[in-house]
């Protein structure tokens, strides 16, 4: 197996507890990949982006390249401009299983043992690098077509709708409505129209 990497925004990790809930499961797993461009997606401050308890992060891996699309102008410069962090290698470990249908993601319900740690000084001048190199691509929001920015922003509106506007989650309200803030109202408008039933 290649080397595989866990980002985190903490440091002196020297174990990888499985703190995560493996997709579709109710298991606790710890997550690695191949891609060091979306292992540093991973490197989430919830202090600078204002959300604690969990992440956003729209990236995934495909044809050994890291993808990443905004759901907002200037997400991905929103979201890690400044931020620090670092990158876990893992050692190898026999327990480490490939995620069904994610290309280079991986994950194992035991602890793992971190063989080496690189720190990240600026998550987003690093992952701009890697965009230099072709190994990480971004889908700028401002880039895209208007029919895919609506697209945008209605997955979002969605997600608040179901999430019945993050009730009994300010923090995570407040999120949204900090960032995505077209979603929010675009929400309202639907829920007003009967489209949360």
């Amino acid at each position: 197996m290649s080397d595989l990497f866990h980002g985190s925004d903490i440091g002196g990790i020297t174990v990888l507890e499985p703190f995560s809930t493996l997709y579709g499961t109710d298991k606790k797993v710890v997550y690695l990949t191949g891609s060091i461009p979306y292992a540093m997606v991973y490197i989430w401050d919830g202090n600078h982006n204002n959300l604690r308890k969990e992440k956003h992060v729209t990236a995934w891996v495909k044809n050994e390249t890291a993808y990443y699309e905004e759901q907002f102008p200037d997400q991905l410069e929103t979201f890690y401009k400044g931020v620090s962090g670092y990158l876990y290698r893992a050692c190898d470990a026999s327990g480490i299983k490939a995620c069904a249908e994610r290309e280079s993601i991986f994950y194992s319900t035991d602890r793992i043992t971190v063989e080496k740690a690189l720190m990240v000084p600026d998550v987003y001048e690093e992952l701009l690098r890697y965009e230099e190199s072709g190994k990480f691509r971004v889908r700028r929001f401002n880039e895209q077509s208007i029919q895919r920015q609506m697209e945008l922003t209605e997955l979002i509106a969605n997600a608040i709708l179901r999430d019945n506007f993050c009730y009994g989650n300010e923090e995570k309200a407040k999120f949204y409505k900090m960032y995505f803030e077209n979603s929010w109202e675009l929400a309202k408008k639907l829920k007003g129209k009967g489209y949360d039933k």
